[in-house]
């Protein structure tokens, strides 16, 4: 499979992009039943399920990157390339390597979604439910996305800055506690 515009992407994170490319399609409808099913239909807290994932995927490798006060232009181009692969070219990039000015940017294109370190991501605690009421292990699929994104912005720059590697563990923890 060849991504479009892999060309421009970094060599070492094609795999993982080819495989959000894959496993994100599978996830959609999954975790639209999944919403439906934790909020009710009629609920204003179910979202596109498309933009919660991305959503919180794209705060969860933005809130990594700050731990070292500054965003490398290959941490950048990593969350960039993240969002083409899944969302296409023609979505609005983010381009500053200011880290108050990317949240402002994200906060303009998501601005529902709300992730913090301490707790799971929605996406993976709506599927939870869902897994266990239909025997399915969806939540681990997002959660895998979650980690194998967490691990390569912390390695993008080539910098092993000890508080992004503190702040990797931390938030494996929270995704891997149950």
């Amino acid at each position: 499979m060849r991504l479009k515009g892999a060309s421009s992407m970094q060599e070492e994170f094609l795999p993982i992009l080819r495989s959000l490319k894959e496993n994100i399609g599978e996830l959609i409808n999954p975790l639209d039943a999944a919403q439906l099913e934790f909020y009710g239909e009629n609920s204003n807290k179910v979202q596109d399920s498309l933009d919660l994932i991305m959503g919180e995927l794209t705060i969860t490798v933005l809130w990594l990157t700050e731990s070292d006060a500054e965003i490398s232009s290959s941490e950048l181009e990593l969350i960039n390339d993240m969002r083409h692969v899944v969302l296409g070219y023609g979505i609005p990039e983010l381009t500053s390597n200011d880290y108050f000015d990317l949240l402002r940017q994200f906060r303009k294109l998501y601005p529902k979604n709300r992730v913090t370190v301490d707790n799971l991501p929605i996406s993976i605690l709506v599927l939870q439910n869902y897994d266990k009421k239909h025997n399915t292990e969806f939540a681990n699929k997002v959660r895998r996305i979650f980690i194998n994104f967490a691990d390569a912005i912390v390695m993008a720059d080539k910098n092993k800055n000890p508080s992004e590697y503190v702040g990797l563990e931390y938030f494996k923890g929270v995704l891997n506690a149950e």
